[in-house]
């Protein structure tokens, strides 16, 4: 399954791309952070301590969800609203882990 982390950058993305990296059977398709960010650019794997795994950390959050079959989201709540409509309209399976959300 290929599988993309919005909010890849942050303490439980770092997480996700370190665990992602050790499941058999996923990979990382793709990583995103907000605009602007200082990661923009840098592989994932090395953001998250791990080796290079070729996967750069870009600021266009649909297009990461585009290139995945699942998105795993922790971000901010008004984010994660677009980013599941973005999932929706692509047909894209997405696990949630914002906080905060109505």
């Amino acid at each position: 399954m290929k599988i993309a982390v919005v909010g890849a950058s942050g303490r439980m993305g770092q997480m996700l791309v370190r665990q992602i990296a050790r499941t058999e059977g996923v990979t990382l398709a793709a990583a995103s952070e907000i605009p602007g960010s200082k990661v923009l650019g840098k592989d994932a794997g090395e953001v998250a301590g791990l080796e290079p795994n070729g996967v750069l950390i870009g600021d266009d959050s649909a297009a990461a969800i585009a290139a995945a079959q699942c998105v795993i989201d922790f971000t901010v709540p008004e984010a994660t609203v677009a980013h599941a409509k973005v999932a929706s309209e692509n047909g894209v399976a997405m696990v949630i882990g914002t906080t905060g959300l109505d």
